[in-house]
């Protein structure tokens, strides 16, 4: 059996909204009490941020919103996962591997 040619066009995009809804919705929460002094607020806004422009990106001929919009979410769930390691792996650390792969898909693969 041969793979499905053009699923795969579908797949990137349904990885690109799935994310960009995970995201928005796991972090809009932290950006309602505007706190300029927190770094949690940056960074739920820098996911939201990148988010959208990793959608945007899909749009685009050029790759480059794509790549930097993985890279900066990958970068951000990295950020996370040291941050939130407490020496054991539970659920809530396994959560940030979510859009640690997908960013890190989205900064090897462009908009191929």
């Amino acid at each position: 059996m041969q793979p499905f040619k053009y699923g795969q066009v579908i797949a990137m995009w349904l990885l690109r909204i799935t994310l960009a809804l995970y995201l928005f919705l796991s972090y809009i929460n932290k950006l309602s009490p505007i706190n300029f002094e927190s770094i949690r607020f940056y960074i739920a806004l820098a996911f939201v941020i990148f988010a959208v422009l990793l959608l945007i990106g899909g749009f685009l001929s050029k790759p480059g919103l794509t790549v930097i919009s993985g890279l900066i979410i990958f970068l951000l769930s990295v950020y996370q996962i040291v941050i939130s390691f407490n020496g054991r792996i539970d659920i809530g650390l396994a959560m940030y591997l979510f859009p640690l792969s997908i960013g890190f898909f989205f900064l090897c693969q462009g908009n191929k």
